[in-house]
C-alpha cells in the first residue's frame, strides 16, 4: 500500500526526471521550485477539473461509471501526486497535516468513527 511517506520520496526523485512535450527537463530546478506554488497549484486544479470533467460525462450519460473508473481513478491519482508536490512545495508533510486534520473534525463533530489508522484494505468502504 502506497503511504504518504513512500509518496514523497518517490514524488522528490521523480522531479528531475520530468520532461515536457519537447523533450527537454520540465524544470530548471531539480526540487520544482522553479514552478511558484500558484503553479504547482494550478496543476492540481488542472487535473482536478479533467477529474471533473470525466464526471460530466458520466453524469449526462456518455460512459456509465463502470466504464470509466480506471480513467477516473487515474485522474484522481495526478491530483493526488500534485496535491503532494504542492505540499512538499510548501513544507508540508500533507499526512500528518491530513491526520490532524482528521482528529480536529473528529473532536469537533463529536463523531465517533475510528481513527484513520485503524482501516485496513478489509474495510467495507473500501472498492
Amino acid at each position: 500500500m502506497l503511504t504518504f511517506d513512500t509518496l514523497r520520496k518517490a514524488n522528490v526523485a521523480r522531479l528531475p526526471q520530468f520532461k515536457n512535450k519537447r523533450g527537454l527537463p520540465a524544470h530548471s530546478q531539480p526540487d520544482g521550485s522553479d514552478w511558484s506554488l500558484s503553479g504547482w497549484s494550478n496543476a492540481v486544479l488542472g487535473e482536478l477539473g479533467e477529474a471533473a470533467n470525466l464526471i460530466k460525462k458520466i453524469e449526462r450519460g456518455d460512459f456509465t461509471l463502470e466504464e470509466m473508473r480506471e480513467e477516473l481513478g487515474k485522474e484522481l491519482a495526478d491530483v493526488q501526486t500534485y496535491l503532494d508536490i504542492l505540499a512538499f512545495r510548501s513544507g508540508v508533510d500533507l499526512g500528518r497535516a491530513t491526520e490532524s486534520k482528521w482528529n480536529e473534525v473528529q473532536q469537533k463533530g463529536g463523531l465517533r468513527s475510528a481513527h484513520p489508522k485503524q482501516y485496513t484494505d478489509n474495510d467495507p468502504g473500501k472498492r
